[in-house]
């Protein structure tokens, strides 16, 4: 059964891929946020919202001020109107404080000076420009800061009701504090085991498969709010329809890198009406991924993932999360500048490249040496042509160890850490003579990992009645 879940989780990857194009659907247009509010963004993914109302004639410097008085912030402005520094976070060089205001879903630049009551979310934020602010809106230009207020819904003041339609989301959902608010999700989310426990009792209920989500099934829970893929067409095409049927719908990022992710759990917690557990989570897995990196160093590895052991597999090309990871871990795919997203490779360009290492996303479970020697045995002989093979470097990752390095969601960090380890074990043995690995991953994978960052996130209460 283990092996069929891991196989549909892999699918469920290569389906990203062949979904090429978004189907044209008849989209319905942005909604005016019917919140007013101001985005602090102190640069690397450290951000505050605080709702507030724009009265007429209020000024961006005017917002900033109040958002300082009720924080106890101190800010700095020099005589020529630029903000110098906000909470002691100062101007950097090319990293500049700014004020942006929210025009159809996307950021622009605005005078501070400027009349800001006809916009609704603005930002002051220390940045490079608009390319580098948290996303204002979701992947189909909806602002997100409307629908919740501590986890509880904003008009009714009752828990949320949510779902869920992939994994990577549901876990991200759950990273930030809202397992206990999914009330439907997908027929693959298994992560944590929370969530397969209550898939099992049915207070979760499976609304339908990763790329083929049942509408009538998700009206039926009467959800308040849907987190969908924004890298899946099925998910933006069921977004469109579900807002038509008045219900709102949150469409996140296709997560290409970790930086997209990251982007992701602030959308998802600010969403839930819970943005502050968005900085703890965040914080948490950027300090996880950058000391395993520091550790690691550059290796500069050739690096070769697929996602079966099959003469001609799937493999991860640039703009991806995997070509993100292995780098951060100090390696390069062997990829990178072949292809766009994930295809399929023949095992000659395979050879072509002589990856230096070879990690195996297998839908058969790997647990035991046996299991492992079977599948090296196995490959093709064109990738035994390979110094990865000839040098032992061939690593195997199944189970719920495949899943961190098939779903874009948070235990990216805990995907990098063993990819670090894989690349440049002598670095981390150095460090602790105990922290050996081997060469496959399971369920188990977790023993493996000491740099994963403990967070903590904001307590909401709940148990609030729901209507009958």
């Amino acid at each position: 059964m283990k092996s069929v879940r891991i196989k549909y989780a892999i699918c469920a990857v290569i389906a990203v891929v062949m979904v090429v194009a978004v189907p044209l659907v008849g989209f319905t247009e942005s909604s005016a946020d019917e919140k007013q509010g101001l985005v602090l963004d102190f640069g690397y993914w450290d951000m505050e919202w605080t709702e507030m109302v724009f009265t007429e004639g209020m000024t961006g410097y005017e917002a900033l001020e109040r958002v300082c008085q009720w924080k106890g912030y101190d800010y700095t402005i020099l005589d020529d109107g630029t903000v110098y520094a906000v909470d002691e976070q100062y101007n950097l060089v090319g990293v500049t404080w700014g004020f942006y205001a929210l025009v159809d879903g996307a950021w622009v630049e605005e005078d501070p000076h400027a009349d800001i009551s006809g916009y609704n979310i603005v930002s002051w934020a220390r940045c490079g420009g608009v390319d580098s602010l948290v996303p204002g809106s979701d992947h189909d230009g909806f602002t997100y800061y409307s629908y919740a207020e501590d986890g509880r819904d904003a008009v009714t003041g009752l828990d949320l009701r949510i779902v869920t339609l992939a994994p990577s989301v549901t876990e991200t959902v759950v990273a930030v504090g809202g397992l206990d608010y999914i009330v439907g999700t997908d027929l693959y989310s298994d992560y944590p085991q929370e969530v397969q426990d209550r898939k099992d009792d049915g207070t979760i209920t499976v609304t339908g498969g990763y790329t083929d989500p049942n509408f009538e099934w998700i009206v039926k829970l009467n959800p308040d709010i849907v987190f969908c893929d924004g890298g899946t067409g099925q998910h933006v095409t069921m977004a469109d329809k579900l807002r038509k049927a008045g219900i709102d719908c949150v469409v996140l990022n296709d997560a290409v890198d970790v930086s997209t992710m990251y982007d992701n759990i602030w959308i998802v917690a600010s969403a839930l009406g819970l943005s502050e557990n968005a900085n703890s989570v965040i914080a948490a897995l950027s300090k996880t991924i950058n000391d395993v990196s520091g550790i690691a160093g550059e290796t500069n590895k050739r690096v070769f993932s697929a996602l079966s052991a099959d003469p001609s597999p799937w493999t991860a090309g640039n703009r991806t999360f995997m070509s993100d990871i292995i780098y951060s871990a100090g390696g390069r795919n062997i990829f990178d500048g072949q292809g766009s997203g994930w295809f399929m490779v023949s095992k000659e360009q395979i050879y072509a490249k002589q990856p230096q290492v070879i990690v195996i996303i297998s839908a058969v479970p790997v647990e035991t040496e046996e299991a492992y020697d079977a599948i090296v045995d196995s490959l093709d002989p064109v990738w035994k042509a390979t110094p990865a093979y000839a040098d032992g470097e061939v690593y195997v990752f199944s189970g719920n160890a495949g899943d961190i390095l098939s779903r874009p969601g948070p235990r990216l960090a805990e995907a990098t850490e063993l990819l670090a380890k894989i690349l440049n074990p002598e670095a981390f043995l150095d460090r602790d003579p105990l922290d050996a690995i081997p060469k496959y991953f399971a369920d188990d994978y977790g023993f493996y990992l000491r740099y994963q960052v403990d967070y903590t996130l904001k307590d909401v209460g709940g148990g609030q009645e729901e209507e009958p």
